[in-house]
């Protein structure tokens, strides 16, 4: 009879614990590997490209001026308002696959209106007034940070129609109006507010700053020979130069 005290080898009993736990944690590896190749899947899908690629937006801009012939012709800034469009012009070009675009980098494709008007007074008696208007095109870089925060980098060219005025205490206004060349810079971050498949809603914050070229203005009235009622000659504002940092808040979709 064998002696259960008796100094053997371990049964295979005793070694089955160890292959246990060993075949665990290899499962649990595995397992774990496999849960976070489907979790980082979807987010590089959607950072690689953007969920929408056509955009609308509607906000309020304000600029303030600097110039010394701004200055002098009204006492407050620029306000008013910006609509604008855009398209994901690296998905339209398939510059995303493969590209040495970092992942969520998207090019975009921009074109906006903007307009503004500012008021004042000269010599305490006559009432001034500006009215711009500028269209605009150019290229924007965005950056997703998070699903529902994208930071973004935009240039623009365009031109801007400026129209100044005064107007004397019995009504009568002299005014007069020109074209220029404009560019923007500006960075901006979005929020999206909602965030579907088909269309989204957020919020975007602006700040920058435009270089407007001077415009040439010499007010006149309607009246052929008539200047405007300053001592009964010819008022010329010189370059009319509405350069200056701009801010802006607008309500934008994308589908």
């Amino acid at each position: 009879m064998r002696d259960l005290h008796s100094p053997q080898s371990p049964p295979a009993a005793r070694t089955l614990p160890a292959r246990l736990v060993g075949r665990s944690a290899l499962a649990l590896a595995l397992t774990t590997a496999a849960t976070a190749a489907r979790a980082d899947a979807p987010a590089a899908a959607g950072t690689e490209l953007a969920a929408h690629h056509d955009e609308v937006s509607l906000g309020a801009t304000a600029r303030a001026l600097r110039s010394p012939s701004a200055n002098a012709l009204a006492g407050a800034n620029l306000a008013g308002a910006s609509v604008g469009i855009a398209r994901d012009l690296g998905h339209d070009l398939d510059v995303y696959h493969g590209s040495w675009l970092a992942p969520g980098l998207t090019l975009w494709a921009e074109a906006g209106l903007v307009t503004g008007s500012a008021g004042g007074t000269m010599f305490q008696s006559l009432s001034t007034s500006i009215d711009e208007l500028g269209l605009t095109g150019g290229l924007a870089a965005r950056y997703r940070l998070h699903r529902r925060i994208t930071a973004g980098a935009r240039v623009a060219l365009g031109a801007q129609r400026v129209r100044a005025a005064i107007t004397d205490g019995t009504g009568t206004t002299a005014y007069d109006h020109g074209w220029g060349a404009m560019a923007s810079a500006s960075a901006a971050l979005d929020l999206l507010l909602i965030t579907p498949r088909r269309f989204g809603l957020g919020l975007r914050v602006e700040a920058g700053y435009v270089a407007a070229q001077g415009i040439a203005l010499t007010l006149h009235t309607d009246r052929p020979g008539d200047a405007i009622p300053l001592t009964m000659t010819a008022f010329s504002l010189g370059h009319l130069d509405l350069s200056g940092p701009t801010a802006g808040l607008s309500l934008l979709g994308q589908f």
